[in-house]
């Protein structure tokens, strides 16, 4: 058996646990060594912090990241764009950033992709770094096959390449409610909590200032990120306490077939209202919505 190869590309170094970090672990616990998982942050992080300045908040939040990521055997690095340098501000889709996220793919060949969606409602609300972010992994979807498409930074980025699986992620930003599989994490849901604790200068500090609120304790995070995924889950119709993540196929790369379910999610997955998924393009392009009873 090959390697299976996952890919999360988020704007913040932890975005993945918030939205994928259940999955990544499921992965792990089932494929052991036989899987690579990669984490890439598109921007610095470097603004995400009210006592700390940009360099030793974006020094800080790359050692959270690390230490997050170590925890599922996964690599972590913050993206360097094509002139060797990480993004210095806001992510914006320049041929400087594009190239970056084309070389950062076709130096690690992921079979999947998780990232956030590009949102199309005019009345949400956005992230400028996870819209961005989204924006410039579409961007470069098809390009990942195209050798030349940009001059390249990893050595390895010459060969031939198949088109990953590229998979959006839910999106606190995105005023949506459609998703195609819903997963419950509840298995590796407590890794998740420990993920997302290593980011102490977001989860323990700046989140509660920008909010207002006292920070939180160990106990009382726990309790609160719960929450959180007891409103996505009431967000996407399921009114419950089970802890769960949400994925939406795109059509940015190869599509999906059963095997990819498989794969990914196992067979207990439960199926969305998002559309049809599995087909080729023709009938995809065609299709209606859709809700597997």
């Amino acid at each position: 058996m090959s390697k299976i190869k996952a890919m999360s590309i988020m704007a913040h170094q932890d975005d993945f646990e918030f939205t994928a970090g259940g999955l990544f672990a499921m992965l792990r616990k089932r494929y052991g060594t036989d899987l690579e998982l990669k984490i890439i942050a598109t921007s610095r992080g470097a603004s995400g912090h009210h006592e700390m300045g940009p360099e030793e908040t974006f020094r800080r939040r790359e050692k959270e990241a690390q230490k997050s990521a170590s925890i599922i055997g996964a690599s972590y690095e913050c993206m360097k764009c094509l002139d060797g340098f990480h993004i210095r501000g806001q992510v914006m889709p320049d041929i400087n950033v594009l190239g970056g996220v084309w070389n950062a793919i076709r130096g690690f060949e992921p079979d999947y992709i998780f990232c956030p969606p590009v949102i199309s409602n005019p009345l949400a609300g956005i992230h400028v770094d996870h819209y961005n972010t989204a924006w410039a992994v579409r961007m470069v979807a098809y390009q990942l096959i195209v050798p030349n498409a940009y001059p390249t930074i990893n050595s390895n980025t010459r060969k031939r390449m198949g088109l990953p699986l590229i998979i959006n992620v839910d999106d606190p930003y995105a005023d949506e409610s459609s998703f195609h599989v819903a997963v419950d994490i509840s298995d590796t849901y407590d890794r998740k909590v420990e993920m997302s604790s290593c980011h102490v200068s977001q989860v323990f500090e700046w989140l509660p200032w920008t909010n207002n609120e006292k920070a939180p304790t160990a106990e009382s995070f726990a309790k609160s990120f719960l929450d959180r995924h007891r409103n996505v889950n009431k967000k996407y119709g399921m009114d419950d306490n089970i802890p769960r993540e949400f994925f939406t196929f795109t059509k940015w790369g190869r599509l999906a077939d059963e095997k990819d379910l498989e794969i990914l999610f196992g067979s207990e997955v439960i199926t969305g209202n998002a559309g049809k998924f599995i087909g080729t393009r023709q009938e995809l392009s065609v299709c209606k919505i859709w809700k597997e009873s």
